[in-house]
């Protein structure tokens, strides 16, 4: 069953409070249980090369269908839409306050294939990045430079949150392969994304350790809070990026 839960936003926490527990988990290498950011913001952070801030060349033909799939997902776990066989329900169109999420659940077409909704959307919808910049901006995570390009400051990794964040979701993902770390469903569908999409080496840089998450990320009934359901969605999604990719 999904999981009913609201996408944070920048107004539902305090951001130095926030701040301060990711630093915390950053510092003493603890995976989390929960993700903080939807499960779009999280694949972007890891789709940005730390160096230079901008989206590394092996993900960007393939992140904005990242994106909108892990939009889709964050959205069935909300209990917003149903996936079922394949075929996408729409439960309810209330927004969640999310701007990326709330532009794909408005888009959604219902009684339609979710491949054919991730194509279709792709084409539809503009300005991804912007929308997940925005979001991330907001909320403290990620600055601008003049350029334009989003910046992550190298002398001050831990104190940035930004770098922050992104070693907080890798820290939970490689627990979760290396040390059976129980975690919540929302990082078991990024992990598969993240695969997806082509950054599973970003996290797990050695060769045995991007061997054990291969092998991991082939048998989504294994990760944690996924059912029989959400693993044939995670393999349909799957095998698109295989296919188209």
């Amino acid at each position: 069953m999904p999981l009913e839960k609201e996408e944070p936003s920048s107004e539902s926490f305090n951001i130095d409070q926030l701040k301060a527990s990711v630093r915390l988990s950053v510092e003493s290498e603890e995976p989390i249980h929960e993700l903080r950011l939807s499960i779009s913001e999280g694949l972007y952070l890891l789709a940005l090369g730390d160096a230079e801030g901008q989206l590394l060349k092996k993900s960007e033909k393939v992140i904005d269908y990242g994106l909108i799939a892990g939009g889709i997902l964050q959205l069935y776990l909300m209990g917003s839409i149903r996936i079922e066989k394949g075929v996408v329900r729409i439960i309810s169109t209330k927004q969640t306050g999310n701007i990326f999420l709330d532009k794909v659940l408005t888009n959604l077409t219902e009684e339609s294939g979710i491949i054919g909704e991730i194509l279709r959307l792709k084409n539809e919808l503009k300005k991804l990045h912007t929308d997940i910049e925005e979001l991330l901006i907001a909320k403290g995570i990620l600055k601008k430079e003049e350029n334009s390009l989003l910046w992550i400051p190298l002398s001050e990794r831990i104190e940035n949150i930004n770098y922050a964040y992104e070693k907080e979701i890798r820290n939970t993902l490689r627990a979760m392969v290396l040390r059976g770390f129980k975690n919540d469903v929302s990082f078991s569908i990024l992990f598969s994304l993240t695969n997806d999409c082509h950054l599973l080496s970003e996290v797990f840089r050695s060769t045995s350790e991007l061997s054990d998450a291969k092998n991991s990320v082939k048998s989504p009934m294994k990760l944690a809070g996924v059912d029989e359901d959400l693993a044939n969605v995670l393999g349909l999604i799957s095998h698109f990026f295989i296919e188209k990719f």
